[in-house]
């Protein structure tokens, strides 16, 4: 059997729009490998510029500054300690010294 020229044209449409969405497609799949690869390269430690490397940093100098703040803590802690046994000293002196 012989195809009409109706039923060719639109297995022709069929075909160029199958060809024209496969195109599209491997346009997309080539796009989002690049753009992952890019993005995997960011997360792999590479000696300093990479994402990954700056989170690194950022973590080490966040512990840093979180001890230095404990230890500042610590230290305003015994400070005041100190201040309050010094104002019960004076308040026991100045009590005795109006006797």
């Amino acid at each position: 059997m012989f195809a009409t020229q109706g039923t060719a044209l639109v297995i022709e449409i069929i075909i160029g729009m199958s060809t024209i969405l496969a195109g599209f497609a491997a346009a997309i799949k080539w796009l989002t490998k690049h753009y992952f690869d890019e993005i995997r390269a960011e997360l792999k430690p590479n000696s300093g510029s990479s994402l990954k490397d700056q989170v690194s940093r950022m973590e080490q100098q966040h512990k840093t500054f979180q001890s230095r703040l404990d230890e500042a803590d610590e230290m305003r802690r015994d400070m005041n300690h100190k201040l309050d046994k010094m104002y019960l000293i004076l308040l026991d002196y100045i009590s005795k010294s109006n006797k």
